[in-house]
């Protein structure tokens, strides 16, 4: 910025009873009106878009939102509904639950066990009910119903968003293209600095920058084979039946809930999945 910005930018009239001050360690709160009077509160949850975003970043109160609302939805159906066949079962699912589930997950995607099964108990409640599902074991029935599990389809989308964004279908927001290496075809993994602004930077807000979006879609990326991540010039759609392919023989066996028998893998991410089924082929 030059000598005459400066200027300029020190002449702005700044209305102080409608900002917030302060410096790097502390923010002074005061409490504003609006025009008509009324105070503005200061809330740490706000809601955009249907998504209920927090102050943490953590996305809790979003999950559990769609958590509980989604068990009311599937006790609705099942009492409204006597059919528990497949066929219908499956287009009420997806219509008035899974899409639920499932709407902006980019965005607020559980990192921690605890919401990653809840989630997916919504999904293993509600097949359960389809006849002749009540005695197989989650794994085989997602099989046998042709369905991913919550986790596996979270997964799917962070890909397909990563490769949209790489072949210019969506809008580079999250600057993956500055992150990949052509000639490899991977994305380069950066280490997550120390220090932000001059402040050394906390494990908790470490742990932001590890599971934010960018970093998930990387790490994702990178673990699908050498002949999807080649994949560019086609539409989404022949993408996605690409990936489809390859992810049907990746293990989607999650945790928790004692209804399938769990693999050697650290988690049901693609991620580790791949790597594992890997090991195993070595």
């Amino acid at each position: 910025m030059n000598g005459r910005k400066v200027i300029k930018w020190n002449l702005i009239q700044i209305n102080l009873s409608k900002m917030i001050h302060g410096n790097a360690n502390s923010v002074i709160i005061e409490s504003y009106k609006a025009s008509l009077g009324d105070e503005i509160q200061i809330k740490d949850t706000v809601k955009d878009l249907g998504i209920l975003a927090s102050n943490d970043l953590l996305f809790k109160e979003h999950m559990n939102k769609i958590i509980n609302s989604s068990k009311v939805i599937m006790g609705m159906l099942l009492r409204t509904f006597s059919t528990r066949e497949k066929d219908p079962m499956l287009k009420m699912y997806n219509t008035y639950i899974k899409s639920k589930m499932e709407y902006c997950c980019i965005v607020w995607s559980p990192v921690q066990q605890k919401y990653i099964n809840e989630l997916e108990k919504i999904q293993k409640s509600f097949t359960k009910k389809i006849n002749n599902m009540e005695e197989v074991d989650y794994h085989e029935r997602l099989k046998q119903l042709n369905l991913f599990s919550l986790e596996r389809r979270r997964d799917r989308y962070f890909i397909i968003y990563g490769w949209q964004q790489l072949e210019g279908q969506k809008e580079n927001i999250l600057k993956l293209k500055s992150r990949w290496n052509g000639r490899e075809r991977r994305m380069i993994m950066t280490n997550i600095p120390n220090q932000a602004n001059g402040k050394r930077l906390t494990s908790k807000e470490k742990n932001l920058i590890f599971n934010s979006p960018a970093r998930q879609i990387q790490r994702l990326f990178n673990s699908i084979p050498a002949k999807l991540r080649n994949i560019t010039g086609v539409s989404t759609d022949t993408f996605k039946k690409h990936l489809d392919v390859w992810l049907n023989t990746v293990p989607d066996q999650p945790r928790g809930g004692g209804y399938s028998k769990w693999v050697a893998a650290e988690t049901n991410s693609v991620r580790h999945q791949a790597v594992t089924m890997l090991q195993h082929r070595l």
